[in-house]
């Protein structure tokens, strides 16, 4: 079976999980190809190269007719049977032309978060919504991350016969980097990710200064990305450290240093640092905001504070301990191993790959 994954920017949490549907070393039966944007991409894949391909490309609506040409030339040349639609873009540039041109494989598709759920103006989330809807009808399965983004697609009026809910998965086989040397005699906090809006770090800095503990040190790992959003100045204190980016295969090293993880998004559709911080045994604090809730059963693996009532953090922080940090952490791990192994994800995709039941 020939899977052709298609991307636009392949990166970040979108390369991970599509990393991680790359390795199925007891499904030899599936050959995977990738194509994606050769700007704003991840070059470094276990794929043969006569399997991966590039096409010239930078987000701009002029640029759209030549990112489609290009991509139905590698599915003329592959003719896979099963082409694998990432994120929004990537799903546009595939199903649109199949308005006009023949079906010849089964069409999958993931928004990987749904444009119509984030922080936009209404007019634009209606306009996202009825573009997906029209979309969907050229696609055999869509894929929700999880279930709040599954509950948004039912809402949007996507047929339920086309849904699937797939939890994203990560190999529950743990890094080798030793621990990192973190602040002694403190709970170490850390964050993961962009500097944008979404991820919400400029929300974290300005409530943790609040925080009148001095014995809660936040560590803090990305950098600030090209875009609209705030500069974040990235200057340590004696209670927050900016590491900038970490390698994605040395990132274990700090989780396995850290009391718990800390994520204060405005918007996620899945909340895939929480799932690599439970991996390592580690609690997570998450916001109430997109499909992080879901992540968190409250007091036994993290807490979850109202995005909108910052005070609500504020007193999170204020009654942190140690000791049940280590003792949640023992249950993040368990439920980490119970819904969030990538062998479960992968098993229930390749169902889908093959038109069979819900797993």
């Amino acid at each position: 079976m020939k899977v052709l994954h298609v991307g636009e920017y392949v990166q970040g949490g979108v390369a991970t999980y599509i990393r991680t549907l790359l390795e199925h070393p007891d499904h030899a039966e599936i050959e995977d190809y990738l194509v994606c944007s050769d700007y704003n991409s991840d070059h470094n894949w276990k794929l043969p190269e006569n399997r991966i391909y590039y096409y010239s490309y930078k987000r701009m609506l002029r640029n759209i007719p030549d990112a489609i040409r290009a991509i139905y030339h590698v599915i003329k040349q592959i003719k896979p049977d099963v082409i694998y639609c990432h994120s929004t873009w990537a799903g546009l540039f595939v199903r649109l032309p199949l308005f006009f041109l023949p079906k010849h494989c089964r069409v999958i598709y993931n928004a990987h978060g749904w444009a119509f759920l984030r922080n936009t103006t209404n007019l634009k989330k209606k306009l996202y919504a009825l573009i997906e809807l029209v979309l969907s009808t050229r696609t055999d399965a869509i894929i929700n991350v999880s279930g709040y983004e599954y509950k948004a697609a039912e809402n949007a009026g996507i047929s339920k016969k086309k849904l699937y809910l797939v939890y994203s998965g990560i190999s529950s086989v743990k890094g080798e980097t030793p621990p990192v040397h973190l602040p002694k005699g403190v709970i170490n906090l850390l964050f993961v990710g962009r500097f944008d809006a979404p991820k919400g770090i400029d929300y974290l800095l300005e409530n943790f200064s609040k925080c009148k503990r001095k014995d809660i040190h936040l560590s803090v790992i990305g950098d600030n990305v090209v875009g609209d959003s705030e500069k974040i100045p990235m200057v340590n204190t004696d209670r927050v450290t900016f590491c900038g980016w970490v390698p994605h295969n040395q990132l274990d090293g700090y989780y396995k240093s850290c009391d718990a993880v800390i994520m204060p998004s405005r918007w996620e559709a899945f909340g895939l640092v929480g799932v690599e911080a439970m991996k390592y045994g580690r609690p997570i604090i998450v916001s109430n905001r997109g499909a992080l809730p879901e992540l968190v059963k409250v007091g036994e693996n993290g807490y979850i504070f109202d995005f909108e009532h910052p005070e609500s953090l504020i007193q999170i922080l204020d009654k942190l301990d140690k000791r049940n940090l280590c003792r949640m952490g023992m249950k993040a791990e368990s439920v980490f191993l119970e819904k969030y192994r990538s062998q479960k994800m992968l098993e229930e995709t390749f169902l889908i790959y093959k038109g069979g039941d819900r797993a």
